[in-house]
């Protein structure tokens, strides 16, 4: 587990690996696999998840609006998993969006 200090609070970051098998064919043959980290980001009693994935490790996609969640402690959340990740796109889920639902921030 990681720690993330910032303008008085403590973010706990969990990085839990993951692979999701999509599309068993007849052969018992999965067509796609996906790997790479669930990423449980915590701060008091709040849990804030994101994900990033083995094909693109640079960029990070959270589950929800981190604007929020974060205030302004987000820039700093950004340089952290910017310089210690590597990590130069950064997307959230936007249920309420018609279009595209990842937007970048």
């Amino acid at each position: 587990m990681e720690t993330l200090n910032t303008n008085e609070r403590t973010y706990k970051i969990e990085f839990i690996p993951f692979e999701d098998k999509v599309g068993l064919n007849e052969d018992g043959i999965y067509d796609n696999i996906y790997r790479g980290f669930n990423i449980e980001i915590r701060f008091c009693e709040e849990i804030f998840y994101a994900r990033i994935y083995k094909e693109s490790q640079d960029e990070i996609s959270f589950g929800s609006n981190p604007y929020p969640v974060f205030g302004e402690d987000l820039e700093n959340v950004k340089k952290y998993f910017q310089e210690k990740h590597g990590i130069q796109r950064f997307k959230y889920y936007d249920q309420d969006r018609d279009e595209a639902s990842y937007v970048k921030f």
